[in-house]
């Protein structure tokens, strides 16, 4: 980790260089661009990456925008929720 701060632009081209890494699987990449950060950058950086997928998850659902992002965000927690019952089973009586 370093103290050294990114400028916006760079930390938006960070974001999509994450974006490129993931879509290709290249996790030790990943953990290249993001393990240097500090911790104010890497929020940013995340953060941008998930205001871009909700972007894209709204856009191609054909939300309109005053709804899509709590529609996303709908949607995103009914699968934490389910996630979260398979792995503790069937609840006590």
């Amino acid at each position: 980790m370093t103290e050294e701060h990114l400028t916006p632009d760079e930390l938006g081209d960070r974001c999509w260089a994450v974006l490129a890494a993931a879509a290709e699987d290249r996790h030790d990449d990943v953990s290249e661009l993001l393990e240097p950060l500090p911790w104010a950058d890497l929020v940013t950086v995340v953060c941008g990456i998930g205001a871009f997928t909700v972007g894209a998850m709204a856009g191609r659902a054909g939300l309109d925008e005053p709804t899509a992002r709590s529609r996303v965000a709908e949607v995103v927690r009914r699968e934490l929720l389910e996630r979260l019952a398979e792995r503790e089973g069937p609840a006590d009586g």
